[in-house]
């Protein structure tokens, strides 16, 4: 069974102070590590919605087997440098299953 996960996220004030170069460097040693340890479990797909006026600066879409996984995920992401500087605040975060009979049409 195919789960998907709307993850909303808004960048705070802390991360913008940073120069692009900081930030990239502190992507490149915390946020890509923990990306990559769940990539074999997780579909990631990223998008901007900052530029829309919305709560969210940004947004992921997840799919994933197995809602261990995305915990996995969240847990990490949680205990991260990213989180607990406040750097990034999770403002939705909602699981589904995809809904079959409007997906498939021969369903």
């Amino acid at each position: 069974m195919k789960y998907t996960a709307f993850l909303g996220v808004r960048f705070e004030p802390e991360w913008f102070v940073m120069s692009a170069s900081e930030r990239d460097a502190f992507e490149a040693e915390h946020l890509f590590p923990i990306l990559g340890k769940h990539a074999q479990f997780l579909e990631i797909r990223p998008f901007r919605a900052s530029a829309f006026g919305t709560r969210h600066t940004n947004f992921f879409l997840v799919q994933f087997d197995d809602v261990d996984d995305y915990s996995g995920l969240i847990e990490s992401l949680s205990e991260s440098p990213l989180m607990s500087r406040r750097y990034v605040t999770i403002t939705d975060n909602h699981i589904g299953i995809e809904e079959k009979y409007y997906a498939d049409p021969d369903a």
